[in-house]
């Protein structure tokens, strides 16, 4: 093999290693870079939701703040002694000011969550609900036919 052809070769490994290592990392920043504000949003509404959820568990929490719904208060009320005090909260990256999600608790229950800003000073947890696993699940799987067969 001759000189160039090997420097060739090396030269294209290195690079096609450091793409590997450094791709990723630059798409994170990218996505950070392209919408800062909206990351911000993002990390500010798990922290909300975070907070809220130990203040509830905790039985600390004012309702005369109103950062609660008195709909997700009330499911809170009926749910809340079961769910094991934590959860792992999931949100999509909708529209600013918007945030929804899913929250999953150690008993096996999973819960719709919606935490809206107001004011962009306030954030509220507009909506609490239980999700039905099953139907859930259904939803995001592919349909086939055998699944139709035994649904019915």
């Amino acid at each position: 093999m001759n000189k160039s052809l090997f420097r060739l070769c090396l030269t294209a490994a290195v690079a096609f290693i450091a793409g590997t290592i450094f791709m990723p990392m630059g798409l994170v920043l990218m996505s950070k870079l392209e919408r800062p504000g909206r990351y911000q949003q993002k990390k500010e509404a798990y922290s909300f939701f975070y907070r809220t959820m130990n203040e509830l568990f905790e039985g600390t929490y004012n309702p005369e703040e109103g950062s609660v719904s008195p709909d997700a208060l009330e499911t809170f009320k009926k749910y809340g002694p079961r769910l094991g005090g934590k959860c792992r909260l999931f949100i999509s990256d909708d529209e600013s000011g918007y945030f929804d999600g899913i929250a999953f608790f150690p008993s096996g229950d999973c819960f719709s969550v919606v935490v809206l800003r107001i004011n962009d000073d306030r954030m509220v947890l507009k909506s609490f609900y239980p999700l039905d696993w099953e139907e859930f699940w259904m939803r995001v799987m592919p349909r086939t036919e055998n699944d139709s067969k035994r649904l019915q």
